[in-house]
């Protein structure tokens, strides 16, 4: 694991729910981007554990807490894929 990476071992758990909600609403932001420009496609979030997909959808907030349940012990990363788009 690299240094720049937060883990739950080192962050407080209401730390990372403020968090998630941070990205979220970012991300919801730039959706709204997408969403408003015909002919693109909206994003979508995606969780690995340990570098493998395990969960895609939009509905993250539902999902984390399911899947921190499925992979207690695993490493898990969210992301969000997108069509390329300039947003300026």
């Amino acid at each position: 694991m690299t240094n720049n990476l937060t883990t739950a071992e080192n962050i407080a758990f209401p730390e990372v729910i403020n968090h998630l909600q941070n990205i979220e609403e970012q991300v919801g932001m730039i959706n709204m981007k997408l969403q408003s420009q015909p002919g693109l496609p909206g994003f979508e979030f995606f969780i690995e554990a340990d570098g493998k997909e395990v969960w895609s959808g939009l509905d993250l907030n539902t999902n984390y807490s399911e899947t921190l349940k499925q992979y207690p012990d695993k490493e898990l990363i969210i992301n969000w894929r997108s069509s390329s788009v300039v947003l300026v």
